[in-house]
Protein backbone atom coordinates (compact mmCIF):
# COMPACT_ATOMS: atom_id res chain seq x y z
CA UNK A 1 0.00 0.00 0.00
CA UNK A 2 1.34 3.44 -0.94
CA UNK A 3 0.71 5.69 2.05
CA UNK A 4 1.23 9.20 3.35
CA UNK A 5 0.19 11.32 6.33
CA UNK A 6 -1.49 14.59 5.40
CA UNK A 7 -2.70 17.77 7.01
CA UNK A 8 -6.39 18.17 6.21
CA UNK A 9 -7.17 21.51 4.58
CA UNK A 10 -10.28 23.36 5.77
CA UNK A 11 -13.08 24.38 3.40
CA UNK A 12 -11.93 27.99 3.86
CA UNK A 13 -8.82 27.05 1.85
CA UNK A 14 -10.35 24.64 -0.68
CA UNK A 15 -12.61 27.21 -2.41
CA UNK A 16 -9.82 29.74 -2.99
CA UNK A 17 -7.48 26.96 -4.16
CA UNK A 18 -10.06 25.80 -6.73
CA UNK A 19 -10.51 29.40 -7.90
CA UNK A 20 -6.74 29.67 -8.30
CA UNK A 21 -6.63 26.42 -10.27
CA UNK A 22 -9.16 27.91 -12.71
CA UNK A 23 -6.64 30.66 -13.49
CA UNK A 24 -3.78 28.28 -14.31
CA UNK A 25 -3.17 28.26 -18.08
CA UNK A 26 -1.84 24.68 -18.38
CA UNK A 27 -1.60 21.47 -16.42
CA UNK A 28 -3.83 18.75 -15.00
CA UNK A 29 -5.51 20.20 -11.89
CA UNK A 30 -5.51 18.19 -8.67
CA UNK A 31 -9.10 17.32 -7.78
CA UNK A 32 -10.70 19.06 -4.80
CA UNK A 33 -10.79 15.75 -2.91
CA UNK A 34 -7.03 15.32 -3.36
CA UNK A 35 -5.89 18.76 -2.16
CA UNK A 36 -3.73 18.33 0.95
CA UNK A 37 -0.39 19.10 2.57
CA UNK A 38 1.86 16.04 2.97
CA UNK A 39 3.34 15.73 6.45
CA UNK A 40 5.16 12.43 5.82
CA UNK A 41 5.37 10.30 2.68
CA UNK A 42 5.58 6.66 3.74
CA UNK A 43 5.80 5.06 0.31
CA UNK A 44 4.96 1.39 -0.06
CA UNK A 45 4.04 -0.21 3.24
CA UNK A 46 2.74 -3.72 3.93
CA UNK A 47 -0.91 -3.94 4.87
CA UNK A 48 0.22 -5.54 8.13
CA UNK A 49 1.75 -2.17 9.12
CA UNK A 50 -1.65 -0.42 9.22
CA UNK A 51 -2.49 -1.38 12.79
CA UNK A 52 0.86 -0.11 14.09
CA UNK A 53 0.50 3.10 12.09
CA UNK A 54 -2.98 3.65 13.47
CA UNK A 55 -1.85 2.98 17.04
CA UNK A 56 1.13 5.34 16.69
CA UNK A 57 -0.87 8.21 15.24
CA UNK A 58 -4.20 7.90 17.05
CA UNK A 59 -2.79 8.99 20.41
CA UNK A 60 -0.92 12.01 19.03
CA UNK A 61 -2.16 15.28 20.50
CA UNK A 62 -1.16 18.55 18.87
CA UNK A 63 -2.47 22.07 18.42
CA UNK A 64 -4.44 23.15 15.34
CA UNK A 65 -2.18 24.55 12.63
CA UNK A 66 -2.65 28.12 11.37
CA UNK A 67 -1.69 27.98 7.70
CA UNK A 68 -0.86 30.61 5.08
CA UNK A 69 -0.46 29.52 1.47
CA UNK A 70 1.58 31.84 -0.74
CA UNK A 71 4.49 31.76 -3.13
CA UNK A 72 4.97 29.45 -6.08
CA UNK A 73 6.31 25.94 -5.50
CA UNK A 74 7.60 23.74 -8.35
CA UNK A 75 8.83 20.15 -8.01
CA UNK A 76 9.95 17.53 -10.49
CA UNK A 77 11.88 17.56 -13.70
CA UNK A 78 11.97 16.12 -17.20
CA UNK A 79 9.38 13.40 -16.50
CA UNK A 80 6.84 15.88 -15.16
CA UNK A 81 6.37 18.62 -12.64
CA UNK A 82 4.02 19.47 -9.81
CA UNK A 83 3.18 23.13 -9.20
CA UNK A 84 1.44 24.64 -6.21
CA UNK A 85 1.72 27.00 -3.28
CA UNK A 86 4.24 27.00 -0.49
CA UNK A 87 2.76 26.65 3.00
CA UNK A 88 3.74 28.43 6.20
CA UNK A 89 2.35 26.91 9.35
CA UNK A 90 4.97 28.29 11.71
CA UNK A 91 6.03 26.41 14.80
CA UNK A 92 2.75 24.45 15.00
CA UNK A 93 3.31 22.84 11.58
CA UNK A 94 6.97 22.06 12.29
CA UNK A 95 6.08 20.53 15.66
CA UNK A 96 3.31 18.39 14.13
CA UNK A 97 5.64 17.17 11.38
CA UNK A 98 8.39 16.32 13.88
CA UNK A 99 6.00 14.53 16.24
CA UNK A 100 4.52 12.45 13.42
CA UNK A 101 7.99 11.42 12.22
CA UNK A 102 8.97 10.46 15.78
CA UNK A 103 5.79 8.39 16.21
CA UNK A 104 6.39 6.61 12.90
CA UNK A 105 9.99 5.81 13.79
CA UNK A 106 8.87 4.63 17.23
CA UNK A 107 6.40 2.28 15.54
CA UNK A 108 9.20 0.85 13.41
CA UNK A 109 7.88 2.30 10.15
CA UNK A 110 10.62 2.81 7.59
CA UNK A 111 10.12 5.51 4.99
CA UNK A 112 12.07 7.88 2.75
CA UNK A 113 13.89 10.73 4.38
CA UNK A 114 12.84 13.83 2.50
CA UNK A 115 13.42 17.43 3.35
CA UNK A 116 10.14 18.87 4.62
CA UNK A 117 9.00 21.49 2.11
CA UNK A 118 5.39 22.20 3.08
CA UNK A 119 3.25 22.94 0.05
CA UNK A 120 -0.09 22.20 -1.58
CA UNK A 121 0.11 20.82 -5.12
CA UNK A 122 -2.49 22.38 -7.43
CA UNK A 123 -1.57 21.05 -10.88
CA UNK A 124 0.67 18.57 -12.64
CA UNK A 125 2.58 19.46 -15.78
CA UNK A 126 3.91 17.15 -18.48
CA UNK A 127 7.65 16.67 -18.79
CA UNK A 128 9.25 19.50 -20.73
CA UNK A 129 6.31 21.86 -20.20
CA UNK A 130 7.13 25.54 -19.76
CA UNK A 131 5.98 26.28 -16.21
CA UNK A 132 6.64 30.02 -16.38
CA UNK A 133 3.00 31.05 -16.96
CA UNK A 134 1.80 28.81 -14.13
CA UNK A 135 4.47 30.17 -11.81
CA UNK A 136 3.53 33.76 -12.64
CA UNK A 137 -0.08 33.10 -11.56
CA UNK A 138 1.00 31.30 -8.39
CA UNK A 139 3.63 33.90 -7.45
CA UNK A 140 0.98 36.49 -6.57
CA UNK A 141 -1.41 34.13 -4.77
CA UNK A 142 -2.09 34.39 -1.05
CA UNK A 143 -4.60 32.26 0.89
CA UNK A 144 -5.10 32.44 4.62
CA UNK A 145 -4.55 32.36 7.37
CA UNK A 146 -6.80 29.33 7.73
CA UNK A 147 -6.85 26.88 10.61
CA UNK A 148 -6.24 23.18 9.97
CA UNK A 149 -7.90 21.02 12.61
CA UNK A 150 -7.04 17.49 11.54
CA UNK A 151 -4.64 15.09 9.89
CA UNK A 152 -5.07 11.76 8.13
CA UNK A 153 -3.40 8.54 7.05
CA UNK A 154 -4.06 8.30 3.32
CA UNK A 155 -3.66 5.56 0.73
CA UNK A 156 -2.55 6.66 -2.74
CA UNK A 157 -3.52 4.43 -5.63
CA UNK A 158 -1.82 5.31 -8.91
CA UNK A 159 -3.91 5.35 -12.11
CA UNK A 160 -3.18 6.62 -15.64
CA UNK A 161 -5.50 9.58 -15.05
CA UNK A 162 -3.79 10.48 -11.76
CA UNK A 163 -3.63 9.25 -8.22
CA UNK A 164 -6.73 8.49 -6.19
CA UNK A 165 -6.39 9.27 -2.49
CA UNK A 166 -8.44 7.44 0.11
CA UNK A 167 -8.28 8.49 3.77
CA UNK A 168 -7.86 5.38 5.92
CA UNK A 169 -8.06 7.17 9.28
CA UNK A 170 -8.51 10.79 10.37
CA UNK A 171 -7.63 12.43 13.69
CA UNK A 172 -8.42 15.84 15.17
CA UNK A 173 -5.94 18.50 16.22
CA UNK A 174 -6.62 20.56 19.28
Amino acid sequence: MRLFVSLTLPEAAIGPLLDLQDRLPIGRPVSADNLHLTLAFLGDQPEAALEGLHDALSTLRAAPVPLVLSGAALFGGRKGQAAGLEADGGAALTALHDRIKARLHGAGVHFERRRFRPHVTLTRLKGGADASRVLSVLAGAHIGPVTCTGFALVESRLHPDGAIYEPLACWPLG
